[in-house]
């Protein structure tokens, strides 16, 4: 199996694309690392995993907090024994619009907003390498959106917050890569277009059950890992761009297994 022997620390692990790439890194072998701050969901997510065979650790873990994601990490070495792949998945979509709510409000959610995607996901890769590094590899997949294509941001007010935590992980990305090339670690980012989660639902019905699955994304990510230690690290794959059918994002999933490059933004 692709991920036999391995283990897998996902962010945003309770619900949507988090538990469904759970569930798909635990059917090609992998023992899972869960951190999220919704243990309820985050335990239903560990039975999952368990369902298959696998181990599961989940974590009640608030990746803005750097010293809540180093004892994280201690946990996960220690029960573990090891991190071969990190997903930084988790997100908040919070109203940070200039022209509502209050100064208190938006300048917190703004704050949150960033807090969650670029420093969380800096703390918890920061955590991961090292572990990586004495494995001779690994792999740090970013999911984003398609959001930081040129034309793609999201219609309406409110989502400058998000879309800049976005960019900041595009750009995380690149830079990573480059520097942990020479230890066999990849450093890849996806930019799924509306995918049906909890997160999209709260925002907009519509673009949620038009949109792509969570496994959709999961296969998307399954696919970055098939690519091999020698495949492409850097890019950022953008498919299933909001508005066209689920079929055709989940065809430009499928692709990715065979690029040899990404749509590197220009």
């Amino acid at each position: 199996m692709l991920l036999s022997g391995q283990v897998v620390a996902i962010t945003g692990s309770a619900v949507g694309i988090g538990r469904a790439l759970a569930v798909a890194c635990a059917a090609e072998g992998a023992d899972l690392a869960l951190l999220d701050i919704d243990a309820p969901a985050n335990l239903e997510t560990a039975d999952a995993v368990r369902a298959t065979g696998r181990r599961a650790l989940a974590l009640d873990c608030d990746i803005a907090d750097a010293g809540g994601v180093r004892a994280a990490f201690a946990r996960i070495l220690d029960e573990l024994g090891r991190v071969d792949v990190l997903f930084n998945n988790a997100a908040v979509y919070i109203d940070t619009s200039l022209t509502r709510g209050t100064f208190a409000s938006q300048s917190e959610g703004y704050a949150r907003s960033i807090e969650i995607c670029a420093l969380g996901g800096y703390y918890c890769t920061l955590a991961a390498v090292p572990s990586m590094r004495a494995n001779g590899g690994g792999n740090v997949i970013n999911l984003i959106t398609e959001h930081i294509k040129e034309g793609h941001m999201m219609a309406g007010l409110g989502s400058s917050g998000y879309d800049a935590a976005k960019w900041v992980q595009w750009r995380q990305t690149e830079s990573w890569a480059v520097e942990l090339e020479p230890y066999g670690i990849r450093v890849n980012a996806l930019g799924p277009g509306a995918t049906d989660t909890p997160m999209l639902r709260a925002v907009s019905v519509p673009h949620a059950e038009n949109g792509m699955k969570p496994e959709d994304v999961a296969l998307a990510a399954l696919n970055v890992i098939r690519q091999g230690p020698k495949g492409p690290t850097g890019q950022t794959y953008i498919f299933g761009i909001s508005g066209q059918p689920r079929e055709v994002g989940r065809r430009e999933a499928e692709a990715i297994l065979t690029r040899s490059e990404g749509d590197r933004i220009p």
